[in-house]
Formats: structure tokens, C-alpha cells, sequence
């Protein structure tokens, strides 16, 4: 292992697939890629165009919240908080908008 980072949910899958056409999936990946298939509704490109927009808009959260965010992809102010609600970080209103309008331009 070279580095340890968490990815999107599309970052996974473009991962998996590229691995995919290089040799046959374990049974584990196999079933990994199932359900991102079927949960993941943006591209990889969208996910890292988002967590950029993320990054910008509100640089005081970490990138493995942003990671959960766009992976979760929260529909108010409630769906954020439980991201948060093991942090110490406090989101204003202002921020709290700012995540959910940028989230909201992905759907």
C-alpha cells in the first residue's frame, strides 16, 4: 500500500471497473460493485467536480465529510447534521445552505 485516502462512491466503481477489465473480481469486489451500481447516481468526473465545489465553498470541513456528503448525497438540514454529529465542527446556517445548494445542482 503506497497511500490510504477515502474515495467516493464513483471514484470506487471507476476503480473497480478498471480492475474489472484487467482480470476476473474477487466474489467481494464482485458484490461491492453491485451495490454501487445501484446506489451511485453520479459519475466519477460529477464526484470530483463536487468535492472541489466542496472544498471551496466550505473549507473548514474535512475531506472524509465531503466523501460522506457526496456519497449520501443529504436532502436537508437534519440528513447533514448526522454526518456531523460525531464532529466537533458546528455548521453555520450559511454553510449548511451552501453544501445542500452545491449537493442539490448534482441530483
Amino acid at each position: 500500500m503506497i497511500n490510504e485516502r477515502n474515495v467516493t462512491q464513483s471514484e470506487a466503481r471507476a476503480i473497480l471497473e478498471a480492475r474489472e477489465s484487467i482480470a476476473e473480481p474477487l466474489y467481494e469486489q464482485r458484490i461491492a460493485l453491485d451495490i454501487i451500481h445501484k446506489f451511485t447516481k453520479i459519475t466519477e468526473e460529477q464526484g470530483l467536480e463536487m468535492l472541489n465545489r466542496l472544498e471551496e465553498g466550505v473549507p473548514r470541513i474535512k475531506e472524509d465529510n465531503i466523501v460522506k456528503i457526496i456519497d449520501i448525497m443529504p436532502t436537508d438540514k437534519e440528513d447533514l447534521n448526522l454526518i456531523f454529529s460525531k464532529e466537533r465542527i458546528i455548521l453555520t446556517d450559511d454553510e449548511v445552505n451552501k453544501i445542500l445548494e452545491i449537493v442539490d445542482n448534482y441530483r
